[in-house]
């Protein structure tokens, strides 16, 4: 018989592999398969080699995200700027006084007949220098101009110039956007009034500026044809260089001046020399007679003194309209003298 020599321990150890085999075989297959379906679906950002290129990330780098408060809001309301207060008044039980609605007027615009009063009569009786005409106001693209001129007349020396808002406008808050007339004799002036003119007692409250110092801004105001504690402010600049906005609240408590936003001066407590008859809203550039130069000065100006203004409102009490506020910047200034 002859003898076998083959190993059939290799085979049986094959044979008891086999079934083992299949299962691993199975597993690594689809390892490999699900590992390369991945490469291939993998965004490209996230791909390496040579010809991987850079890209957006899927999602943008944000702040974490705010949880909801139904108290804040996203954008809230700014805090209203200082020379966008008012005006509104601390004695709402006060009568209130006649008056015409809000207006705010950019006076580049032009000087409509139905809103504005070009003044055109002579100052016989009065204390000016001269009378008031038309030929001394002008206007331009950035606002009006008021002119003092001389006239070679010695009965009257001087033409001067003054506007009129129509109408009469009682409390609220009025403004004006400014530059006064620079030279000894000169004043410029914005200022409510009424007067027997009108049929009414003299009351008046005043912004005024002496064209001899322009770094100080006078202050009056009339009840009756009496005046009440004036005053005279320094200012930190020349106002006849640039633009600045003037204000004054008039209110049944009192009146508050302000110069570029900035409270600057305010009637006493309990002050009776308030007026309270609604007035006529005034602008004016003008020199006096002889008796009010110790005032003013002489008049040392030259062909020509001007005053410029690009802006005139009014704000009733308890209103929130427009006004000059709201076109005013600070630094800006009136072009070159028109010619």
């Amino acid at each position: 018989m002859a003898t076998d020599t083959t190993d059939h321990s290799l085979k049986k150890h094959l044979q008891d592999w086999q079934p083992g085999s299949v299962v691993i075989v199975a597993v690594l297959v689809f390892a490999l398969c699900v590992a390369l379906y991945a490469a291939v679906r993998a965004p490209r950002h996230m791909q390496t080699g040579p010809e991987a290129k850079s890209a957006a990330p899927l999602v943008a780098d944000m702040s974490p995200v705010m949880p909801w408060n139904p108290v804040r809001t996203v954008n809230p309301v700014p805090e209203v700027p200082e020379h966008r207060e008012g005006p509104y008044t601390l004695r709402p039980d006060a009568p209130m006084l006649e008056s015409d609605g809000a207006f705010v007027s950019a006076l580049g615009n032009g000087l409509s007949p139905e809103r504005f009063y070009i003044s055109k009569h002579s100052n016989d009786k009065g204390f000016q220098g001269g009378d008031w005409v038309p030929e001394n106001v002008s206007t331009g693209p950035d606002g009006l101009r008021l002119d003092v001129t001389p006239t070679g007349d010695p009965k009257k020396p001087y033409a001067l110039a003054e506007v009129q808002v129509i109408g009469t406008y009682g409390y609220g808050r009025y403004e004006t956007i400014m530059r006064p007339a620079k030279g000894s004799g000169l004043v410029s002036a914005f200022f409510t009034y009424t007067g027997p003119y009108f049929g009414k007692p003299h009351d008046e409250i005043d912004i005024e500026f002496v064209g001899k110092d322009t770094s100080i801004v006078e202050l009056n105001y009339f009840h009756n044809g009496k005046t009440g504690s004036s005053a005279r402010i320094k200012l930190p600049f020349d106002a006849s260089e640039e633009d600045h906005l003037y204000a004054f609240d008039w209110k049944p408590e009192g009146i508050s001046w302000y110069v570029d936003g900035k409270l600057i001066y305010q009637t006493p407590e309990n002050d009776p020399f308030i007026p309270d008859n609604p007035g006529r809203l005034v602008i004016s550039n003008w020199t006096g007679k002889k008796e009010l130069r110790q005032w003013h000065g002489d008049p040392d100006f030259g062909d020509r003194g001007s005053a410029y203004y690009s802006c005139v409102s009014f704000t009733p009490l308890g209103e929130n309209t427009r006004r000059c506020a709201d076109i005013f910047k600070e630094g800006a200034q009136f072009p070159a003298p028109l010619d």
